[in-house]
């Protein structure tokens, strides 16, 4: 059924189109009886103004594009909270798409926000190139979250790999850890696993800092995770090699959900915290509920800050200006996974 047009509402009022138009823009030009008996008729009809006709007409729509790289990782869910509660405060709205983290329906994703001529778009852990990435921002004020961008053209938002890390470290070593693991539950956290070892490096001559590496063959296999775990732990495949004793301690990265590394230590018959401390990197809501130490940016805070840096750019009115680049400090909340080295370790 087609929707109904200007000319149906004012067929319906009895007055011309031009007079509903006034009516629909707020005109104060239109006396009280006829403005009622235009809403009256839009009422009645079901008509519901074109606001994406409505804001190309005026240059801006007051809509933005919301592109999130996972539904099913609560990280961007607390994200698009922080991009919501900022876009009602800034009197925008917002359109939400996915990308499912594949860099080729996220690039087919963006296509489509460009082609409706949207005020800006904001990209939440975004997987496709660059150069991408940049010739989008190049007719579109674009703000990407939880990335660094090396582009003059795209503001970004993001957290402080280093100064996560160095927390971390230093709350593990505050307790007395000296041989502590950092475990890659994806593969994907490079800038990470390289600030841990530099904290590592800044914690003394007797910290011990190792990697472990969970490969294919071992996590896929039938004792899955908790087995390679413990190998790992043990010292087997993936494990630290030339340290003097196990880590008693784990920072965790890659687990959305803030338990999956927790769940694999007991399974792998590990006491936490009694045998193995364990942080968590990230702002899972899961983790509360378990009791686990967490590390890292306030995802709602990247959200807001980055809603908040995409607007200014949209109504400055200097869309080819610097780009903006804004750190969000880390948050250390200590909870029931993190306890000084067993006795002896």
């Amino acid at each position: 059924m087609p929707h109904p047009t200007l000319e149906d509402v004012a067929a319906r009022a009895g007055v011309s189109r031009a007079l509903v138009s006034l009516v629909m823009r707020g005109s104060p030009k239109v006396g009280e009886e006829r403005r009622a008996a235009v809403l009256a008729a839009a009422r009645e009809l079901g008509y519901r103004p074109n606001a994406m006709a409505r804001g190309l007409a005026a240059g801006r729509t007051g809509i933005v594009g919301v592109l999130l790289a996972d539904l099913h990782q609560p990280l961007y869910a607390r994200i698009h909270d922080g991009l919501a509660d900022e876009a009602a405060r800034r009197d925008v709205r917002l359109l939400l798409t996915t990308g499912r983290g594949r860099p080729a329906l996220e690039r087919a994703a963006v296509e489509d926000l460009l082609d409706l001529r949207l005020d800006g778009l904001v990209l939440a852990g975004p997987r496709i190139a660059a150069a991408d990435l940049d010739r989008a921002a190049a007719g579109c004020a674009i703000t990407v979250v939880g990335r660094a961008v090396r582009s003059d053209r795209v503001d970004r938002v993001t957290g402080d790999a280093a100064a996560e890390a160095a927390q971390a470290v230093a709350h593990l070593t505050a307790l007395g850890h000296r041989r502590i693991a950092c475990l890659d539950l994806d593969g994907r956290s490079a800038s990470l696993r390289r600030a841990f070892l530099a904290a590592m490096d800044g914690a003394g001559p007797s910290a011990h800092a190792s990697v472990l590496t969970v490969p294919d063959a071992l996590s896929t296999g039938p004792g899955g995770l908790p087995d390679a775990l413990g190998n790992a732990l043990d010292g087997g495949p993936g494990g630290p090699p030339g340290a003097t004793g196990p880590p008693t301690a784990v920072l965790a990265l890659g687990d959305p959900g803030g338990t999956a590394a927790l769940a694999a230590l007991l399974r792998a018959g590990r006491r936490v915290p009694e045998d193995v401390s364990l942080v968590v990197h990230g702002d899972p809501p899961g983790a509360g509920a378990a009791g686990v130490t967490t590390v890292g940016p306030d995802a709602r805070e990247l959200g807001r800050l980055a809603m908040g840096a995409l607007m200014d750019r949209i109504r400055g009115g200097v869309p080819g200006g610097p780009a903006q680049r804004i750190g969000v400090a880390p948050v250390l909340t200590e909870r029931a996974t993190t306890a000084p080295p067993p006795a002896g370790a």
